[in-house]
């Protein structure tokens, strides 16, 4: 049994960090039963971030490799109806989901003033008095301090919204008219497209962000689509 740790159910998604939702999503997809357990301080995480499992006795955590980890152990089929140019296509959609527009979900979460206030109230609002003063800034700094060194983090809130809207048309275009992206049934790539765009287009939050991806309509057709699959 796949034992899947990740941050809890919160503001309408399965779960808040779109790596966490990725995974879950790719174990649904390719038909892995796994159990789910809620972690709330990442930090307790073998890498210190979120989500790990847990697998034949061993602790494996970030998603990409968990995934190559279980294309390794099981007799995964979801990406075989690929070929090889559509293998790299999965995988550079991957990585635009993973590796830039969820840093601009982590911006306008954590430092954006606008979402900052309404993930503070919900994340740290159960946190003992004392705690809820000074855990919250600490937090906040060491998010500053990554997106700093990563870089998105020395560019203006306009700056980052254009990335933003180049990455979601970039999405749109690549979806065409296809369901899916991976065709016309799922593959590895809607699991990270869905675990970002998920908690952009069906989260309750209200960010610059998610007000932006609100304005590609086939994007959300997307999302419900895989959701109906999916999670229902």
């Amino acid at each position: 049994m796949i034992i899947l740790y990740q941050l809890p159910a919160a503001f309408g998604v399965p779960s808040p960090s779109p790596y966490c939702l990725k995974l879950e999503t790719f174990l649904r997809l390719a038909g892995l039963a796994y159990q789910v357990r809620s972690v709330g301080n990442p930090r307790l995480a073998p890498k210190g971030k979120l989500p790990y499992i847990e697998l034949d006795g061993e602790a494996i955590a970030d998603s990409a490799i968990i995934q190559r980890r279980l294309a390794e152990r099981f007799p995964l089929t979801l990406d075989a109806h690929l070929d090889t140019v559509g293998r790299a296509r999965a995988l550079a959609i991957a990585r635009l989901c993973d590796e830039h527009l969820a840093l601009l979900l982590l911006y306008f979460r954590w430092l954006d003033g606008e979402g900052w206030r309404q993930i503070r109230s919900s994340f740290f609002g159960g946190l003992p008095a004392p705690l809820r003063q000074v855990v919250p800034p600490l937090v906040r700094r060491r998010m500053r301090q990554s997106l700093w060194a990563q870089g998105l983090g020395r560019h203006s809130s306009d700056e980052l919204l254009a990335f933003g809207r180049e990455d979601l048309q970039a999405l749109t275009d690549l979806l065409g008219a296809a369901p899916f992206f991976g065709g016309r049934r799922p593959c590895s790539a809607d699991a990270a497209a869905y675990g970002i765009l998920a908690n952009l287009l069906l989260c309750l939050l209200d960010t610059p962000l998610n007000r932006l991806a609100r304005e590609f309509p086939p994007l959300l057709a997307y999302c419900e689509r895989l959701r109906a699959r999916v999670w229902t």
